[in-house]
């Protein structure tokens, strides 16, 4: 489950001040690094750059977007000595739209950065700086894997016109096709373009296997038959269909979803006996989809509509219940509900990772297996440090998942022993 985090405001010293560099400049730079948010690095008398498009090794010619104190943001305009891992981006929006920031590395060096972003995470922490990370999971599908897009709707000239932001220029951008979408919703997105002067956002989320829509706002747009503002839409998922509200959180890529279900499955090792908890269970995909393997599942989730979502996608399935409440909060008071001993949890908290009281909770619980499912790797990091800096558990190793070809996040699943 993923919850963007709010960026913070910079308030150190001013580091790029003595640089003559402006707005629109060019200059040619070697590229050193990369950070966290995917971008290349460089420096240039003392200075943090960051270049969007270039590969470390290279060198680039670059112009400057923005400059701000703690560093300046530039893109790349000519390669001057390109990477082996540099291929042609396949979308003609690439570095003006700022969505995806690999387009321009091979899918293999793609998967090798993602894991490497999960090893630096780890290796901050002593209890972990030994952790076995595997080989990042490849998605059957580079692109056209998402089955969810937010767009913005441009005011003024462009009034009606469909698009994206760029997240350093802040200037808009009309887009008539994301090759990160699922066709149905380019071909939603072509359909109303151009035609909603009177509004300012687009949410389109479609079934990948079902053919479902849901568009949202509701709206009233003359000539054009699909219907906006429904509540819900179906995905199916391991050939078992689901149900989601607008409200209700689903992971983007279904084709990796339903691989992750199945990785799931095999690192829990269910025989049938199992008490298994799927806490912030959303709307119940895993919990519905491993109730085969387990005597009872019990998913714990606090967002009403997801808990609704969750009821009646579990139809049928008699060995599983719903929680709604905090993780943290039915959690902690889980021995006062069940007199049963926990043997599994799956714990796949927002980007923000576990409130310190989930920790705790599952120290007690002391469950013989603890799985956890992340989409941030320093959260991550840091959730399972408390789990292990004590001996609480044994991490016997973290799988990194991509979830998100061609961007920089990655999902990761971590596999936990108890030590009692």
């Amino acid at each position: 489950m993923a919850k963007r985090k709010r960026r913070k405001r910079y308030s150190g010293p001013d580091l790029t001040g003595h640089l003559t560099l402006d707005e629109g400049d060019r200059f040619e730079v070697e590229i050193t690094g990369i950070n966290d948010g995917g971008i290349a690095t460089a420096e240039i008398d003392g200075a943090p750059i960051e270049v969007a498009g270039a590969i470390v090794g290279e060198s680039v010619v670059a112009e400057v977007l923005r400059k701000y104190p703690e560093r300046v943001a530039a893109k790349t305009v000519d390669v001057l000595e390109a990477s082996p891992d540099r291929v042609e981006p396949a979308c003609k929006y690439f570095l003006e739209c700022t969505g995806c920031q690999w387009q321009h590395v091979s899918y293999a060096r793609q998967l090798d950065l993602k894991r490497d972003r999960v090893v630096k995470e780890l290796s901050a922490f002593d209890s972990l700086s030994e952790t076995t990370v595997l080989q990042t999971v490849e998605s059957p599908r580079q692109l056209g894997y998402r089955n969810h897009g937010r767009f913005t709707v441009a005011k003024k000239q462009d009034a009606g016109s469909i698009g994206y932001v760029n997240a350093t220029t802040r200037q808009w951008l009309k887009i008539d096709e994301c090759l990160l979408m699922d066709s149905q919703i380019n071909e939603a997105l072509n359909t109303f373009q151009e035609r909603l002067a009177d509004q300012s956002q687009l949410s389109i989320r479609v079934g990948s296997n079902s053919g479902s829509m849901l568009v949202q706002p509701k709206m009233e747009v003359q000539g054009i038959d699909i219907e906006t503002g429904v509540q819900h839409y179906e995905e199916e998922v391991r050939g078992r269909r689901f149900t989601i509200a607008a409200s209700s959180f689903f992971q983007v890529n279904t084709d990796q979803l339903s691989q992750a279900v199945d990785e799931i499955r095999e690192l829990l090792e269910l025989t049938g006996d199992e008490l298994l908890v799927d806490a912030y269970c959303g709307v119940g995909v895993f919990a519905v989809l491993l109730a085969p393997y387990a005597r009872k599942v019990v998913g714990i989730e606090e967002s009403a509509s997801a808990i609704e979502d969750a009821g009646r996608n579990s139809e049928g399935v008699d060995n599983v219940e719903f929680v709604e409440g905090k993780t943290e909060h039915v959690l902690k008071t889980w021995n006062d509900q069940y007199s049963e001993q926990v043997d599994a949890v799956i714990l796949d908290p927002p980007r923000v990772g576990c409130h310190p009281d989930v920790i705790e909770s599952v120290k007690v619980l002391s469950p013989r297996k603890l799985l956890m499912v992340s989409c941030d790797p320093s959260a991550l990091a840091r959730d399972l440090d408390l789990l292990c800096a004590d001996g609480s558990f044994e991490l016997e190793f973290v799988k990194p998942v991509d979830m998100f070809p061609q961007t920089k996040h990655v999902e990761t699943i971590s596999l936990l022993r108890s030590s009692k």
